[in-house]
């Protein structure tokens, strides 16, 4: 078959990749991982450290567990788990730092939505795969902030950034080159995705449960344009959108998560509406957003009519695994034949076969950026360990 191709690459990339990170990232005189490692594998010991990359080493190790009963990937989520509680939680005021210094201590303390949202993913992850109680608290607990402090309950959906205290402070992103806008796509999503892994644990949860839907249904019917079946980007406050461009790796990697949420939610009206608009995302980027190589760009200027000057890892992770489960869900070949392009992209040039890992940033002439790091505040073995997870609980089940 020919998706053995995908499960053969899964399992093993599986290993190495994570081999990589448990070799190359350990601060073994500070704790935790360090912030930066650069791309021939020296690391920046006094590199400040980022919410995200701490939070998503918790989910990854965590999942990867839960997948393979390997004793090696539950020392390192305990590891991140313990670093993510100890350094990153805001003792006071709840909630987790944006970032630490490498000594541990709070050089940011602004609450990022998306930051918390991550917290929330992995703590759920750790609470579920380890059935830690303390994890499940401080999950519900950091989940119950964002829903107070945040959440927007005139136009519905979560503001982006508050202080320490949770105060909001408007118009300011995530992503700083946005000033009129006050929500985005991205922010959204990986909430969406943090609730409904958070809903796997406490069912019974009504109002989780509604914030799911609610999210859901924000997707459906504001986030997604239905004239071209790619997310709206940024918003301003009521979703008016403040950026036309096309964020494509989003827009292929929400077309599997957001489905995925809605079969936790498990409610057919909701499933059935998200079937159906999730595979015309997957539609829309096939029919713009694979280059004649096989790779998935990363965004597309509306005005210019130009994508973006480099390929980065993400986007291939996420087109694989969209790719497959627009294949599962509907039936479509091409979506197959997408998904193992995708695969050959990796394959072909985001491996670094010299230093191990893998390179971040491939130019579009193919070439790598080895001047780019391979680890860094947004830069982690969450996509792509979680692409190769994917294909393995997807395909080893057939």
């Amino acid at each position: 078959m020919e998706t053995n191709r995908l499960l053969d690459f899964a399992r093993k990339d599986l290993n190495d990749l994570l081999k990589w990170w448990m070799t190359h990232t350990p601060d073994e005189i500070n704790g935790g991982f360090y912030g930066v490692v650069r791309g021939d594998n020296t690391p920046n010991g006094a590199a400040d450290r980022f919410i995200v990359v701490n939070a998503r080493l918790v989910w990854t190790f965590s999942a990867a567990y839960h997948l393979t009963k390997n004793a090696k990937y539950k020392k390192y989520a305990d590891r991140a788990y313990d670093y993510l509680t100890r350094f990153f939680y805001d003792e006071k005021h709840g909630g987790f730092y944006t970032y630490v210094d490498y000594k541990g201590t709070a050089v940011n303390d602004r609450k990022m939505t998306y930051g918390n949202a991550f917290a929330v993913y992995g703590l759920s992850e750790y609470a579920r795969i380890f059935s830690c109680d303390a994890a499940k608290k401080l999950a519900l607990e950091t989940a119950n902030h964002l829903d107070t402090h945040m959440w927007d309950a005139q136009y519905k959906g979560y503001f982006e950034v508050a202080s320490r205290d949770w105060q909001y402070m408007p118009n300011i992103l995530m992503i700083q080159y946005e000033p009129e806008s006050q929500k985005t796509m991205n922010t959204h999503l990986h909430i969406l995705e943090a609730y409904a892994n958070l809903l796997r644990i406490d069912g019974d949860n009504k109002l989780l449960r509604h914030r799911v839907r609610t999210l859901l249904y924000l997707f459906l019917n504001k986030i997604i344009n239905n004239d071209n079946w790619h997310f709206n980007y940024f918003q301003k406050r009521d979703w008016t959108l403040t950026n036309p461009n096309y964020s494509l790796g989003h827009d292929i990697e929400g077309s599997w998560l957001l489905y995925e949420a809605a079969e936790i939610l498990s409610e057919p009206e909701a499933l059935a509406d998200t079937k159906r608009v999730c595979a015309n995302m997957a539609r829309a980027v096939y029919d713009m957003g694979i280059s004649p190589e096989g790779g998935i760009y990363t965004e597309y200027d509306v005005h210019e009519r130009s994508y973006s000057d480099q390929f980065s890892w993400w986007e291939q992770n996420e087109g694989v695994v969209g790719f497959l489960h627009a294949y599962e869900t509907t039936g479509e070949r091409k979506f197959l034949d997408a998904s193992l392009a995708s695969l050959d992209f990796i394959e072909k040039y985001f491996i670094d076969r010299k230093h191990g890992g893998w390179y971040a940033y491939i130019n579009r002439d193919l070439t790598p950026d080895t001047a780019r790091d391979k680890c860094n505040p947004y830069i982690c073995p969450y996509h792509n360990a979680r692409m190769s997870m994917e294909i393995i609980r997807r395909l080893e089940k057939c």
